[in-house]
């Protein structure tokens, strides 16, 4: 949606505290962070040689208000994940299926979602309730003589790039690359070229960031 179409009027300005520079609330998590990490530390390793473990964690610790949840669930998965940076806000109910998930720096995952194999870059807002699945080919389904849940599948890890926007209740399918934003409620079978904005069932790109000044998405 273009800036020009929203009646400027109806929003106020707000700054996203999460990603304001590191200040003393910052310092305050991280040390209780620590203190969690004598009970953490082994779950989490103990999580990366057995898939039941990890999900069993992840679907655990999802279910933990917001304080002290955002940061019990960040010192787990950043000893448990491939990879986790700094400054990732892992928010009530989201889950992730696989440990062998990499995620960078300045991350927010709203609540709800849930993330299959996937790889998740720097600067990523990822609304509420989106799912991250593995490809487009889970589920065979070609033959009508067997049926669908004995003809197997296929999965791929899929790429979500730096500084990116995915709307709430998305489902993404396929890479995503940097820059770009996705709509709420989209659905994206095909992958994108960096800076496209998405929309729709399946998603189509409508435009994209660097032709213009680009707008404000719902999500």
């Amino acid at each position: 949606m273009a800036s020009e179409d929203i009646n400027s009027s109806d929003y106020v300005d707000v700054q996203y505290l999460q990603f304001a520079k590191r200040g003393p609330l910052a310092i305050v998590q991280s040390a209780i962070g620590v203190l969690f990490w004598p009970l953490l530390w082994p779950l989490a390793m103990l999580s990366r040689v057995s898939d039941i473990l990890f999900r069993s964690l992840s679907e655990f610790f999802a279910m933990i208000p917001y304080f002290p949840g955002v940061i019990i669930r960040y010192e787990f998965y950043r000893f448990a994940l491939r990879r986790c940076g700094r400054n990732v806000i892992f928010e009530f109910g989201s889950m992730f299926v696989y440990a062998d998930i990499e995620i960078g720096n300045n991350v927010l995952i709203g609540r709800y979602c849930i993330v299959h194999h996937c790889n998740i870059g720097n600067d990523v807002l990822i609304g509420e309730r989106c799912t991250f699945l593995s490809g487009v080919r889970q589920h065979y389904f070609a033959r009508t003589d067997v049926p669908m849940t004995q003809q197997g599948g296929a999965k791929k890890r899929i790429t979500v790039g730096d500084d990116c926007w995915i709307g709430s209740h998305s489902i993404v399918m396929e890479d995503v690359a940097d820059g770009c934003v996705l709509g709420a409620g989209s659905v994206l079978t095909q992958a994108i070229e960096a800076y496209s904005i998405a929309v729709g069932s399946p998603a189509r790109v409508i435009r994209n960031r660097k032709d213009g000044a680009a707008g404000q998405a719902d999500g």
